[in-house]
Formats: C-alpha cells, structure tokens, sequence
C-alpha cells in the first residue's frame, strides 16, 4: 500500500528506535569480551568462506603439466620393470642342470641266454 504525500514515510517510533549510537570513549577502551571475540571470528570464517572453503583451480602450467606426464611414465615403467623381474628366471651364481623328464616305470632287463661255464683257467705254473 502506497503511503499518501503528507503522511512521512517513517513514524516516530521507528526512527527513535533506529537511532545509531556510538560507544563511549569508556565502552572503547575496554577489550572485547570472549563473547564479542567469538561473534567477530565466527563472521568473519562465513564472510570468508568457512573452513573448508574452496581454493580457485587455476589452469596448471606447461612445465608442472610436463612433469607429472614424465612422473606418471615413470611410474608405469618401475611397475612394469618390478613385474618383469619377480616374474623371470632365477639368477643363481651356478647354472643349475636342466630338469628332464623321467620314466616312473622301468622295463626289466632282458633274459641272458644261459651258455655252459667256461673250464676254470689252470691254478698251478704250467711246466714246461
């Protein structure tokens, strides 16, 4: 509802009521209390940002874009290198002989034809 010219804008209640007072030179002199403190960081953590108040990301520059590509490399190569090496041979100082298969089950050996013993050679010096 619009307010008619004649009537003001404000009444007299709301301006004795809005009345800006400044402390005394008393009321300046004193420090804050702790309750005073507190109010004052605690507008001060909303006003900036809080606690965990997000930093601006800015655009990351060529040389530390170059060094995390070459750190990530390198990376992947160790990985790789580490996974090679658990992975081959053992190195022993003496080559070790190579492992053949064996046969678990042994034919016999074949029959010997049985042939009449031969005559005992002469025990004695022969004469002559």
């Amino acid at each position: 509802m619009a307010a008619d010219f004649d009537e003001p804008a404000f009444d007299e209640e709301f301006v004795r009521s809005a009345v800006f007072r400044e402390p005394s030179a008393r009321e300046r002199a004193r420090p804050p209390s702790r309750r005073e403190r507190r109010r004052a960081r605690r507008s001060a953590r909303r006003a900036g940002g809080g606690r965990f108040a997000r930093r601006r990301r800015r655009e990351p520059s060529h040389r530390r874009a170059v060094f995390q590509l070459l750190g990530g490399v390198l990376v992947l190569f160790a990985i790789s290198f580490a996974l090679w090496w658990w992975n081959s041979a053992p190195r022993d100082a003496e080559p070790q002989r190579p492992v053949s298969p064996t046969i678990t089950h042994s034919p016999e050996p074949a029959p010997t034809p049985t042939a009449p013993a031969p005559e005992a050679p002469p025990t004695g010096i022969p004469e002559i």
